[in-house]
């Protein structure tokens, strides 16, 4: 969600400099009537506010992730950081790799 916010806010910023540019290039054009000044204001205000929108939902996205417990990917029950399985689920994925990679037949 952040990085969406951010983004649309820089590609409309992006945007309104581009049009400002055409607007400033060619004032005599009827093109420059589509660009109005107070338009292009209101415009580059929507960016900016949506860039910053972006970057406090960030913040603050970062911030859930430190605060939240390590879970379980099964059963998202918590977990001891570093981890990826509870000890049931980490017991079960390594005898099923036990499984498959000792289970092969020999050869005679």
């Amino acid at each position: 969600m952040s990085s969406t916010l951010l983004r649309l806010g820089l590609w409309i910023v992006l945007l309104v400099v581009a049009a400002y540019v055409l607007h400033e290039t060619f004032e005599d054009a009827p093109v420059a009537e589509y660009f109005s000044p107070s338009l292009l204001t209101k415009a580059l205000a929507l960016g900016i506010l949506l860039a910053l929108a972006g970057l406090v939902a960030r913040v603050f996205e970062r911030g859930a992730k430190v605060a939240a417990p390590n879970r379980c990917v099964v059963c998202k029950t918590p977990i001891p950081k570093g981890g990826i399985y509870c000890r049931a689920h980490l017991r079960n994925v390594l005898q099923r790799e036990e499984d498959r990679t000792h289970m092969t037949r020999v050869r005679r």
